[in-house]
């Protein structure tokens, strides 16, 4: 299971620093970029974001920090062969409406970042342009919930097609992490 930083604590840090948006928009971003073939090993993420979020103004040392912990999980859970990959959302102690609303965020930001790097739609194949429209609509969704458990296993859906479909995302148009002595992939035959 990934550990991602506190989720009201990255949000304190982010607002201190003047910038308004939710941890789970950043790494919906991150996502985003990488899902659409940001190369891995490149460091660009950061130029962009601070162009993004920032006004093209460097970040301090602490969100650099957190940054580059929520790029790492992205690329460890992107590559990860057994799928471990998680959208960093508020925890399910939070009502629905907030896990709601952290959803919707990661999803414009994952459609931000897709849209930074990916500008030919007409290459993108027939399932990635399904996810596309799909996340479209998952964006508009109303986050207002009554809080029954019906309520909460639809989210929960919609938070693991996301997840799968950010994984066929970068499955078919991410870039791999160059093999290495600590990293390489099975060869399934």
């Amino acid at each position: 299971m990934i550990e991602f930083p506190e989720y009201q604590a990255a949000q304190m840090l982010l607002e201190k620093q003047d910038i308004f948006v939710a941890p789970s928009e950043v790494h919906g971003t991150i996502s985003g970029l990488l899902a659409c073939g940001l190369s891995i090993e490149e460091k660009e993420y950061l130029t962009l974001l601070s162009d993004v979020f920032n006004d093209g103004q460097a970040f301090s040392g602490e969100l650099k920090a957190l940054f580059a912990k929520l790029y790492s999980q992205v690329v460890d859970g992107f590559t990860d062969e057994e799928f471990h990959f998680e959208l960093y959302l508020p925890s399910s102690d939070e009502s629905l409406t907030d896990q709601a609303n952290g959803l919707v965020s990661w999803v414009a930001g994952f459609m931000l970042g897709f849209g930074l790097k990916q500008k030919d739609y007409g290459k993108l194949s027939a399932d990635v342009k399904e996810v596309i429209k799909d996340f479209t609509e998952i964006s508009k969704l109303d986050t207002t919930f009554e809080g029954g458990e019906e309520d909460e296993e639809a989210l929960h859906e919609i938070i693991e097609y996301v997840r799968v479909s950010s994984l066929l995302c970068f499955a078919e148009m991410g870039k791999e992490v160059a093999p290495s002595s600590t990293n390489k992939k099975k060869t399934l035959h």
